[in-house]
């Protein structure tokens, strides 16, 4: 899906000269312009060969292009530089990339070719991010992107894009808002125009009778794919013809004629593998093993998932393989292998924890990326800097020895100044540089406890409505057993005792998502959750939990700095309960003069303080990544026999 346009006609120049001919056109240009246009082909077909010489020499030219005022140049010059990084799979440092020549456009005046290349570049950002699964801001660059395509009127592009953007949906199966877009992307096509991409209206039409299907709109579905074949007939694509037979395999699953299904889909599988495209093996593949389930034959379908799920997984298709999990989940509990079902249930619980590591560190690495790519072309302009004022000084210096031989005392002073100077602006550059590094970590801390709120959120719902809803379902299953089987008492305890351990895990599932995002903490705010909190602690007959609070409850804080106060809180019993062996625990939280305070204690065994900056658990690294982030104060008072108090003080208005 990624658009390589600026870098596909690089190669289609430079496909007519060889390197050494391009650098002699370079040479022999007749101004700068063209000779930074030469060039610029030069350096994309440079990295065919050695791409790490090719970003270099684009490095180069970038602020050559840059210090001539040739900017729109230069921002066309990130743009491939950015594709390079992608088509060598280096994503982070694309992205990193791509941002700035998304401001390098930006702060050019409006034109054809500048709105064209911001739309190109805001494109590629949306599908990169759309690789990291970060959906919501993969369709914010492609909302961008169309803006810009909107206004050229570009309809080739316009097809594409909106594809791209129904493809944010078929990964999360809402197949009907998924139709939608495909629909905007059709809206665009017009067979009677030479340049129209007949390509992607054949992808799109049989995409969307696809959902259409989906949806048991069955009319509708079948008019939109004969319309795609008969373009197919006409316009062949192997990638299009991938599509069609899909749509014709989900026609005929609509249908419940799930033979016929299964023919369109194998032929679908057979032609993927031609086509080498990993994303629609595993797609025909998983629907090959859906038909074969269906027709109850179990060992087919198990292989066809199985790869499926290999293939997904090998390429981090990370919603695919959960949607893979549970068709084959569903398979085991259709064929009543219920222990297989329950383990794959858990083996999607164990891929959800896993995405949201994942995530959490490839938002790490992008800002490393960032970091890198901003402290890179800082040092580049401080050479820049460095050299011109080191010149300077050279001629300066030469005719002050031409002219004053004799004033030997003036040098040494002056070299002195310098020498002084020198070593401020050292100091000045580490100051900046420590301040870029606290700045690097407050982001990191940042995106890591705002993805995790998220995936908290997102995990506790896919638990409760996901996972819960398939024990339920198990549940009733074993209980309509029950009312069905005649079973030997030995049999009719040992079932009733899995009954027992199934309510048990149904229980403990709910517990477990309520703890990851309280609902009362959304709904009725800090003070009702935390008093929830304490009162499910204090019953439970663990530890005698007292909460008070003053001014809280009528109190407008936000909702980032409610999650943080309630996380904090939750650490601190959380160690009373492991660690601490209290009996009692007194929770307070107040509001005065725009200061929220915390104090929690605890009559425990206590502990020596001075050793508190030797651990290496993860509750206290929770608590104090949170409080520096806010930059709170901690006091934290404790003797081995005596207790532990907590003591932290915030200040609301904190984002």
């Amino acid at each position: 899906m990624l658009w390589g346009w600026l870098l596909c006609s690089t190669c289609l120049l430079a496909q007519t000269a060889g390197l050494d001919s391009l650098k002699r056109l370079a040479d022999k240009a007749s101004s700068d312009s063209m000779r930074l246009a030469h060039l610029k082909v030069y350096a994309g077909r440079l990295c065919e060969y050695d791409s790490a010489k090719g970003v270099q020499l684009f490095e180069t030219l970038i602020i050559d292009a840059e210090q001539r005022g040739y900017l729109l140049l230069a921002a066309d010059m990130m743009l491939e530089r950015g594709i390079i990084h992608y088509t060598r799979g280096n994503y982070f440092a694309s992205i990193a990339s791509d941002e700035a020549t998304e401001k390098a456009y930006l702060k050019l005046p409006e034109s054809p070719r500048r709105n064209w290349g911001l739309a190109a570049v805001q494109n590629n950002m949306g599908i990169a991010y759309s690789l990291f699964n970060d959906l919501p801001l993969a369709q914010e660059y492609y909302q961008r992107a169309i803006g810009q395509f909107e206004k050229l009127k570009d309809s080739s592009s316009l097809i594409v894009i909106w594809f791209n953007m129904a493809f944010l949906y078929i990964d999360i199966q809402d197949w009907q808002t998924a139709a939608n877009f495909l629909q905007r992307s059709i809206a665009y096509y017009r067979a009677d125009q030479p340049t129209v991409d007949h390509n992607a209206y054949i992808q799109s039409r049989a995409r969307q009778s696809a959902m259409m299907f989906r949806l048991q709109r069955i009319p509708e579905g079948l008019r939109m794919l004969q319309q795609a074949d008969a373009t197919l007939a006409r316009h062949y694509y192997p990638l299009a013809h991938i599509y069609c037979l899909n749509a014709r395999g989900e026609y005929h699953a609509a249908l419940g004629q799930w033979a016929q299904a299964l023919q369109q889909h194998r032929l679908g599988y057979q032609l993927s593998q031609q086509y080498a495209d990993p994303y629609y093996i595993a797609d025909e593949a998983w629907a090959v093993g859906r038909a074969f389930s269906s027709l109850h034959q179990a060992d087919s379908a198990k292989w066809y998932l199985q790869k499926a799920l290999e293939v997904a997984k090998q390429y981090n298709y990370m919603p695919k393989v959960k949607f893979i999990l549970k068709e084959i989940a569903t398979d085991f509990a259709r064929q009543g292998q219920y222990q297989q079902a329950w383990q794959t249930a858990l083996q999607l619980a164990n891929y959800s924890d896993t995405v949201v590591v994942r995530q959490n560190h490839n938002r790490l690495l992008l800002n490393e990326a960032r970091y890198k790519s901003q402290l890179q072309g800082q040092r580049i302009s401080a050479l820049e800097k460095t050299t011109l004022e080191q010149s300077i000084s050279i001629r300066k210096k030469s005719l002050l020895n031409y002219l004053l031989v004799a004033a030997t005392a003036v040098l040494v002073v002056v070299s002195l100044l310098s020498y002084r100077n020198y070593k401020q602006k050292q100091l000045l550059q580490q100051q900046q540089i420590e301040q870029l590094e606290t700045d690097k970590q407050l982001l990191a801390a940042e995106a890591l406890m705002r993805g995790e709120e998220q995936e908290r959120t997102r995990l506790a719902k896919d638990l409760h409505d996901g996972l819960g809803g398939m024990l339920s379902g198990v549940k009733f299953s074993f209980q309509h057993m029950r009312d069905n089987l005649v079973m030997t008492p030995d049999n009719q305890a040992a079932f009733e005792r899995s009954l027992d351990m199934l309510n048990s895990s149904i229980h403990e599932l709910r517990r477990v998502a309520h703890n990851m995002m309280p609902e009362s903490l959304v709904k009725f705010g800090l003070d009702a959750a935390l008093s929830d909190f304490c009162s499910s602690v204090h019953q439970s007959g663990a530890l005698r939990v007292r909460y008070q609070s003053l001014h809280l409850k009528e109190a407008s804080l936000s909702q980032q700095l409610a999650i943080a106060v309630y996380r904090i809180v939750q650490e601190l019993i959380s160690n009373i309960l492991r660690h601490a062996g209290a009996t009692q625990a007194l929770v307070q939280v107040s509001l005065q003069n725009d200061v929220l305070q915390i104090t929690v204690e605890d009559d425990g065994k206590g502990f020596d303080t001075t050793k508190i900056s030797d651990s290496h658990g993860m509750g206290w690294s929770n608590i104090r990544s949170r409080v520096d982030y806010l930059q709170g104060k901690t006091d934290i008072r404790s003797n081995p026999g005596e207790g532990t108090s907590v003591f932290i003080e915030l200040k609301p208005t904190w984002p």
